[in-house]
């Protein structure tokens, strides 16, 4: 019997960590992906053709795409080989800690939109450790300003609210602005995802799954079991999910850990400000708060 395995998520909840150990499993093959369906593959291909698309973010899409590819076509084959399951593990994280997180693996792809944005300020001449700490202070009040205009309620901030920002907050240009756009996407990704891409790819939303314990969340879907796992326990429900499998149990890998990557300290250093503090507290939609994250 072979099983594979769709390890299928937003990024920046240790899915590399997850894929490894997972390959080092006997008859067990799992397969990374950051966008699943034809409608995100839609989009993935536009961003990829559009010539103004960063060079950072356009080599990490290009990267992924044909695995990704690879991985959708194999999940919905209809006449996989005698023995050959396909199952779906997806991670859930705390939003704002994954935004952090999200920052520090990036930030080299993020820097030019931050020195964009403190043009008006010398950014040009800023050293880099300079642009990240006040290019990351700026963005956390635009995304504090951005929540004001929806009166702090994020499942209103839609992509077509979003467009009208410019119209409520400052922006040197219009280029500052699409650069902002991006950004803020990033950050409203943990509270927006499930709704608009997991679920209606699978057909199941967070409420249809059952409580497995340790972490570990699970419902059936047409071709195949899907699971979630809670990021903050993630060792204890991927020895539950070996468990449900009939997997032989092992330990976590960890792999691509964020601490010592470029930058940390100071990106460390703004999200302890007060400011960042308090985006935290507003960083809660019906997403997380059926999460668990409160």
């Amino acid at each position: 019997m072979n099983l594979h395995v769709i390890v299928y998520q937003y990024g920046k909840v240790a899915s590399t960590s997850l894929v490894t150990s997972l390959n080092e499993l006997p008859d067990v093959v799992a397969h990374q992906c950051h966008f699943f369906g034809e409608e995100a593959f839609r989009t993935t291909v536009k961003q990829l053709c559009n010539p103004n698309t960063n060079d950072y973010f356009f080599e990490h899409s290009l990267g992924q795409l044909v695995e990704n590819l690879k991985a959708y076509r194999l999940y919905h084959q209809q006449n996989r080989p005698q023995g050959h399951r396909c199952i779906v593990l997806t991670v859930a994280r705390e939003p704002f800690d994954w935004f952090s997180s999200l920052l520090t693996q990036e930030i080299e792809g993020h820097i030019p939109a931050l020195t964009l944005s403190l043009r008006d300020q010398g950014g040009d001449s800023m050293t880099k450790e300079q642009i990240v700490t006040h290019g990351l202070s700026l963005l956390i009040e635009r995304i504090h300003g951005a929540l004001d205009s929806v009166d702090g309620n994020i499942d209103e901030l839609t992509p077509n609210k979003r467009r009208l920002l410019d119209q409520i907050l400052p922006f040197i240009d219009s280029q500052d602005f699409e650069a902002f756009l991006f950004i803020l996407g990033r950050f409203l990704l943990p509270h927006w995802w499930f709704r608009s891409q997991f679920t209606p790819e699978f057909g199941v939303a967070i409420g249809d799954m059952a409580d497995r314990g340790k972490g570990l969340l699970s419902a059936s879907a047409k071709t195949g079991d899907v699971y979630l796992a809670r990021y903050e326990q993630l060792d204890t429900a991927f020895k539950r999910l070996l468990e449900l499998e009939n997997l032989p149990c092992r330990g976590l890998v960890r792999v691509n850990e964020g601490r010592n990557k470029a930058f940390s300290n100071e990106i460390n250093a703004v999200f302890q400000t007060q400011r960042a503090i308090d985006l935290r507290s507003r960083s809660q939609s019906d997403t997380t708060r059926a999460l668990g994250y409160a």
